[in-house]
């Protein structure tokens, strides 16, 4: 609607003018060079108008003109990005659903549309890992160090390369690409984070401490650098433990001591608090730790902590002693498992049945109870003398989906690290499900009361 209002007054504005310039009197004379020429005023404004519209059409047309060779290199540039573009789409869904052949084609494209990119170079980098020729990936990367490139680029090329050398286990190349890396960002903060991993890894604690101070700074959030120095100390402290010397011993305790102050939920410096104060004849401030800790998160380390405490002790003793270790989450499920295990030590296979039974009941079916619910639930049908029923629930139990554990990088650990195996990523092992990021099980699930 507005542009047939304007089109209206400026047809209207040229009708006005066109109709001035007719009612225009008089005659113009121009002599030049002895010639005379007699016009009306009119004639001459109106050719005047006429050559002033041709100059400008004129004008146009050269602009238009001199401006078509940009515009039409524009326009392929827009038309190779965006195929570049669609390409990299492409390659990035192939890789993700495992098309090694697909995302090499992919990238091949966008590399030919995008030549002076960085992202197609990593994707075909990624591609040639997947296809299994991690040598074809380091020759992109090293590629992507040319002297044509921008800083940007060599660093992302440089971090390639560091985690190629991390895959094959060349520390010291690693080690090389992260420093330089921090020459060119020295704030890089995935360069601090590998060599603190392997800082760790080579027990360097002076450098670990150093690279993780660094790293602290490169705003990371506080509760992510309390945990990594939880963990930093922690693997210290495995390694004093290690030299299995009464020094070692108490050196590590300060350490788990440290850990569990940088994060008072961190189950690893709990487990192994309660652990040292046990071996060192301190029952009473063991068992302090691991109350506190089971009134705030049950937790299997702890009960397995607490079982290795009371390890000498007789079964009623156990069993008195543990609901005292119960009494602040008695409706945890870690809470029920543990108070059947002591029933077991103690014989008691009726009580370690009714309390395994409320467990199972709250599973919405019996392929999800998990391996070690079966497992215990076959050792208590066994402590009654139900061996037909022990042997059923022994069947299920190789069957049955395992419980929650220590798992990084998809893999199951029998105990936590401070490292992970598979990537050599520093404070990754968390507690779940191998094929998930958590499990139910460490939910703390209200069964009700009646179990004794």
């Amino acid at each position: 609607m507005m542009r047939i209002t304007l089109g209206l007054f400026l047809l209207l504005g040229v009708a006005s003018l066109a109709a001035w310039v007719a009612n225009i009197q008089g005659e113009v004379q121009i002599i030049l060079a002895g010639y005379q020429l007699v016009a009306p005023v009119a004639v001459l404004i109106g050719v005047g108008i006429l050559l002033a519209l041709a100059g400008l059409v004129l004008m146009l047309g050269l602009r238009f003109l001199w401006r078509l060779p940009g515009r039409t290199r524009a326009r392929l540039q827009r038309q190779r990005l965006e195929q570049g573009e669609l390409a990299m789409a492409e390659a990035l869904m192939a890789l993700a659903r495992g098309d090694a052949h697909a995302a090499g084609q992919a990238t091949s494209v966008a590399r030919q549309k995008l030549p002076h990119k960085a992202l197609p170079r990593l994707l075909a980098a990624q591609a040639s890992i997947l296809q299994g020729t991690p040598e074809a990936a380091e020759r992109e990367y090293q590629k992507m160090l040319d002297a044509d490139t921008t800083p940007q680029q060599k660093a992302l090329g440089l971090e390639g390369l560091f985690y190629g050398a991390r895959r094959r286990g060349d520390d010291a190349a690693a080690a090389a690409y992260a420093t330089q890396v921090l020459q060119l960002a020295p704030h890089s903060a995935w360069a601090l984070d590998g060599l603190m991993a392997m800082a760790v890894q080579a027990e360097d604690w002076p450098s670990a401490e150093n690279w993780l101070r660094r790293w602290a700074r490169t705003g990371q959030k506080r509760e992510r650098v309390r945990h990594r120095r939880s963990v930093v100390y922690m693997a210290q402290a495995q390694a004093e433990i290690a030299q299995d010397t009464k020094q070692g011993r108490s050196r590590a305790l300060q350490l788990a001591d440290k850990a569990s102050a940088e994060q008072s939920d961190f189950v690893p410096a709990l487990a192994l608090r309660a652990r040292l104060h046990a071996a060192d004849g301190n029952l009473s401030k063991a068992r302090r730790v691991l109350r506190q800790a089971w009134a705030r998160q049950p937790h299997v380390e702890l009960a397995e902590a607490w079982l290795a405490c009371y390890g000498e002790q007789p079964a009623s003793t156990k069993l008195r002693a543990v609901s005292s270790l119960t009494g602040k989450n008695p409706q945890h499920e870690e809470s029920y498992i543990l108070r059947a295990r002591v029933a077991l030590d103690g014989q008691r296979g009726s009580l370690a049945q009714t309390l395994l039974q409320k467990l199972i009941a709250a599973y919405a079916s019996p392929s999800q109870v998990p391996r070690r619910l079966c497992q215990l639930m076959a050792e208590a049908e066994a402590s009654i003398g139900d061996m037909a029923a022990a042997q059923s629930w022994q069947d299920r139990a190789s069957r049955a989906p395992l419980e929650a554990g220590w798992v990084a990088a998809g893999l199951r650990l029998q105990a936590w690290q401070a490292v992970c195996p598979v990537t050599g990523n520093l404070g990754t092992v968390v507690w779940g499900m191998a094929s998930q990021p958590a499990s139910h099980l460490t939910a703390v699930r209200e069964l009700g009361n009646g179990a004794a």
